[in-house]
């Protein structure tokens, strides 16, 4: 059993994670529940990322992950439930921003690509570009 062989299959237990989550969001009976299960599932899996062979930088990626979750958290805090729907378009437009620029870097890294995995960093940039956008014009 190799290390990137346990690391798929905890993947998988987050992908699980993740669908029983989102399944219990479905009511409002057990929203709460639902949120807790996948903020879990999304804990796991960046531990899990941080152990994929070749990973480096540590220390970056604590204090980036550290920023970015304390601002966050204090924005999440700060914010009035009417404003709500304009704080998720900016969490989101974020996401679809970040998805965009790591689609980018990637492709344009200088790495000999195949075609499939030129096709899905040229959708990653798309979609991330358009979540991006569509945020913007929500929050406006």
């Amino acid at each position: 059993m190799t290390a990137k062989w346990l690391i798929d299959l905890a993947y998988v237990g987050v992908a699980v994670v993740f669908i029983l989550g989102l399944k219990a969001m479905s009511s409002p009976a057990t929203a709460r529940k639902g949120i807790v299960w996948a903020g879990w599932g999304m804990i796991a899996a960046t531990l899990v990322t941080l152990f994929w062979p070749g990973m480096h930088n540590f220390a970056l990626m604590i204090v980036a992950m550290v920023i970015g979750g304390s601002a966050a958290w204090w924005s999440g805090k700060q914010v009035k439930m009417t404003d709500m729907p304009q704080m998720v378009a900016i969490y989101n437009g974020m996401g679809g921003g970040a998805a965009a620029a790591i689609a980018l870097l990637e492709f344009t890294r200088g790495e000999v690509h195949g075609g499939m995995v030129a096709l899905l960093a040229v959708l990653g940039a798309l979609i991330g570009s358009v979540a991006f956008s569509g945020s913007c014009v929500a929050y406006a």
